[in-house]
């Protein structure tokens, strides 16, 4: 036997038990997501659409009032490929939950938290983020940077953070968009912990649905 054989054939049979075994994770993975997902928005109807058969879903909920619907999308680490794998932990280092929660009423201005070391990566990521008033808080250890619009946001903002204490370390920054009339999350999902941060974080938004409006000004992130 060529001395090379042997090598090829244990790199196949660990690349190839990598893959069940990273697929097999994905799904446990995606499975929770879903479940406490469901958990916290409590949606009326459900609808999922697969990213990639491993990769991740896309989903859209109906939801009960006061908010209409729920989009979202989380994406998983390749743990199906082993020899890529390493290459994504460095550029994603995590798995990705993004959601939008939209609703038929008026919010009361454009408002960002998000966690700084985030938000250091690049700062360019909020549009319009220079003419915004700013604020440093620091919670459980981490610190997180406040961006907002309108006056009084800054208060509604601190008391957000305030409910998400001990849930909200995974959360990397959640924004209200006028314009739109939606609420945006994006979360690094740990098992066990993304349905209290989810609902603590929806109960309090709830007191956001108020008569007054946006300035329609809301812009997209850039991630």
């Amino acid at each position: 036997m060529e001395p090379y054989i042997l090598p090829l054939i244990l790199l196949a049979l660990v690349t190839t038990g990598g893959y069940f075994w990273g697929r097999k994770k994905n799904r446990w993975i995606g499975a929770w997501i879903a479940r406490e997902t469901e958990a916290a928005l409590r949606p009326k109807e459900t609808e999922y659409v697969n990213i990639g058969g491993c990769i991740g879903y896309h989903f859209t909920y109906a939801l009960a009032a006061p908010f209409r619907e729920a989009k979202g999308t989380f994406t998983l680490l390749p743990r199906h490929s082993l020899l890529y794998l390493p290459i994504s932990i460095l550029i994603r280092r995590h798995d990705r939950f993004y959601l939008q929660l939209f609703t038929d009423e008026r919010l009361p201005g454009e408002g960002h938290i998000l966690r700084e070391d985030y938000y250091q990566k690049d700062k360019d990521r909020i549009a319009g983020a220079e003419a915004m008033r700013r604020d440093r808080v620091v919670m459980g250890g981490k610190a997180y940077v406040l961006l907002w619009k309108h006056a009084g946001l800054d208060r509604r903002l601190r008391r957000l953070l305030e409910r998400l204490e001990g849930r909200g370390d995974t959360l990397l920054h959640v924004c209200c968009y006028p314009g739109n009339r939606n609420f945006f999350f994006y979360i690094a999902p740990v098992h066990g912990r993304l349905e209290p941060l989810l609902r603590a974080a929806v109960e309090e938004l709830k007191t956001w649905l108020m008569t007054g409006g946006g300035d329609g000004s809301g812009g997209a992130e850039k991630n």
